[in-house]
């Protein structure tokens, strides 16, 4: 049954979620009894602006380099001044016509300086920090990258899963998830995510290409490791309605699906981890990399046993947006 209580302003309103000023405790145990906290108005209209306007501004460099969309391209966004808006022309244009040039531009994205800039405020870094239990120095990040969520397609869309799937070597990273240009709601395809589902043990997957019979093994498609609903049937399901400047922080583990725009906009989310590398029985440094052959190890390595995010973090207080985050108690 989804959660849908709202507060006085209709804005979901949870113990999980979080307005300007919390303790690092509070946190934690949000996090620790959820699998995730949701912080409002965490960025500042500004860096969002600019992290936004970076995006627009990749994708429309990739398609004005191929010659046959530039003249279809200009003359779509030429008198659209909505960066949101121009974004959503530059990828209908191209959805159609030209996937593998979308695709490119998702590759560029973690080398951007300026989309990677919206990540060096320090309130981030240290609700990072104490969430994770690590120190600045083992605090690595990866991405980002943009979710794109085109109207009434399941091309993009994924499943119910875990992270943890995909990062199987990963004992210790969090999931980093923001609403881009407009808010994002269960009509309009917000994240849905399982409450609590990161205490299941030993869940099993179902590997395949694809998002239902139909799409089964089609190029342009995402991998799917689903996690078959009747696992997590008894669990409450929430959906992430949040609007731009909104932060979701989420657990390696926690179960978790994108769902369809059933809008007539496009509506966009940027994603990101956060990782420690400290436990982890590898030396390879890629983030996805995988056991069974894809792996770099050795005998004998030598890491902490503890697998969980601890729950003894820091104490103090963190303010939103605020360079003095954390003020010891």
């Amino acid at each position: 049954m989804a959660q849908t209580a709202r507060s006085e302003n209709g804005v979901p309103s949870f113990s999980f979620c979080f307005n300007r000023r919390f303790s690092s405790e509070e946190l934690a145990s949000s996090f620790q009894t959820y699998g995730l906290v949701v912080l409002r108005d965490f960025f500042s209209r500004e860096k969002l602006a600019s992290f936004q306007k970076t995006l627009v501004h990749l994708f429309h460099l990739q398609g004005m380099k191929i010659g046959e969309y530039r003249q279809l391209l200009q003359a779509a966004i030429q008198s659209e001044s909505d960066d949101g808006k121009r974004l959503s022309k530059i990828n209908e244009i191209l959805e159609p016509r030209d996937k593998e040039a979308l695709y490119q531009v998702q590759k560029m994205l973690p080398s951007s300086l300026g989309l990677k800039s919206l990540f060096w405020d320090e309130s981030f870094q240290s609700v990072c920090r104490s969430l994770l239990g690590s120190e600045e120095a083992t605090c690595l990040l990866d991405g980002p990258a943009l979710f794109v969520n085109r109207p009434r397609t399941e091309r993009l869309l994924y499943k119910w899963h875990s992270e943890a799937h995909y990062y199987p070597k990963r004992r210790r990273f969090l999931n980093i998830w923001f609403p881009l240009f407009d808010s994002k709601s269960e009509h309009n395809g917000a994240m849905s995510v399982k409450l609590g589902s990161h205490h299941l043990h030993d869940v099993p997957f179902a590997e395949y290409r694809g998002y239902n019979k139909d799409s089964q093994d089609k190029a342009n498609y995402f991998i799917q490791y689903e996690v078959p609903e009747n696992f997590v049937a008894g669990l409450p399901e929430f959906y992430t309605e949040a609007s731009p400047g909104d932060l979701v922080i989420f657990h390696r583990k926690l179960i978790h699906r994108s769902n369809p725009n059933f809008s007539d906009e496009y509506s966009f989310a940027g994603v990101a981890r956060v990782w420690d590398p400290s436990q982890d029985l590898t030396l390879a440094g890629n983030l996805a990399v995988t056991p069974y052959g894809g792996d770099i190890g050795r005998p004998d390595l030598v890491v902490a046993a503890e697998t969980e995010i601890p729950t003894e973090t820091t104490k103090g207080t963190f303010v939103n947006s605020c360079p003095e985050v954390l003020h010891e108690s």
